[in-house]
């Protein structure tokens, strides 16, 4: 759980949350262990009530904050009921803890049969509008990426240093030609501006009674296309499950095309190549060229 992390874990200290403890004793601390940016530690306290402390190695919790305040009516999503601005040991811009309300649930990878029940959540968190695609400002503007899009950060990523470390130049070639011959579809992804968790996958969602009891981990929201959402829910989704996707993205409310599994691949193609430059280990990498590599044979220049 500790080798295969962009951040380091960072260890509990009582010291800064005493003021939201006020009085009350920490009785039980329990690292949670999906997540590879941020630290998540279960808090039991003293009169019973259970918190999620997250530390922010990485985000914001200002935009985590309203990105999940627009789901809220649509979706569980914790309630934030402490802020701090500073972690002992931390030094990168704007770090923040923020304490969460701790939401019962088994997370869907230990029960992936309720799928498309989070297939279902996706569809109504990809009903929010907002008003051009770009990243989710803490005060609710939306700022535009630092890249051209679905395609220019496919294309920038080619280039990189890190992506060209793992890939073969007849790969690079194929994603290139790839690139250019999806351009319409590309430019339509590019277009959109739906609220996009970032992050959807089955370590993220929880289940309870057969329904989503939560959808954590906010830090990748932004505004843009949900086949970013529904890439990442099948890619980590077993094979078998991928109908029951389908099933409950068009219960939540979404009019899928014929070419829906394209568009999802092309948008998931994005998070591969960026975990290819981060600090991820390599086992997980090789995952990730695996994947690259069937996409490929899938919807290669061959093809």
């Amino acid at each position: 759980m500790t080798g295969d992390r962009r951040y380091p874990i960072q260890p509990f200290d009582p010291e800064p949350i005493r003021d939201f403890l006020n009085g009350r004793e920490v009785l039980a601390v329990e690292l949670l262990p999906h997540g590879r940016s941020n630290t998540n530690y279960k808090l039991t306290l003293d009169r019973g009530e259970t918190y999620v402390l997250r530390i922010y190695s990485h985000g914001d919790a200002r935009r985590e904050a309203r990105a999940m305040d627009l789901a809220r009516s649509l979706v569980s999503v914790p309630v934030e009921v402490y802020r701090g601005d500073s972690w002992p040991g931390l030094t990168v811009p704007e770090t923040f803890f923020s304490v969460f309300s701790f939401l019962e649930g088994e997370v869907l990878q230990n029960v992936p049969e309720h799928t498309g029940a989070a297939a279902e959540a996706l569809a109504r968190i990809s009903s929010v509008v907002m008003a051009s695609p770009g990243m989710i400002e803490p005060d609710g503007r939306i700022s535009r990426f630092p890249f051209g899009g679905v395609k220019g950060f496919i294309l920038e990523s080619l280039e990189t240093n890190g992506v060209k470390a793992w890939l073969e130049r007849r790969e690079i070639s194929s994603l290139h030609e790839i690139t250019n011959r999806e351009d319409q579809r590309l430019a339509e992804l590019d277009a959109e501006s739906r609220l996009v968790h970032g992050d959807f996958n089955p370590t993220n969602i929880l289940i309870a009674d057969g329904r989503v009891s939560g959808v954590l981990d906010w830090e990748f929201c932004h505004s843009g296309t949900p086949y970013m959402d529904i890439g990442n829910l099948l890619r980590d989704t077993a094979a078998g499950y991928h109908r029951s996707i389908e099933l409950g993205l068009m219960v939540g409310g979404m009019d899928l095309p014929d070419d829906w599994r394209l568009r999802a691949g092309l948008a998931d193609v994005t998070s591969h190549l960026e975990f290819l430059t981060s600090a991820r280990s390599d086992d997980f990498k090789r995952q990730c060229v695996a994947r690259i590599t069937s996409f490929i044979q899938k919807y290669g220049p061959t093809n």
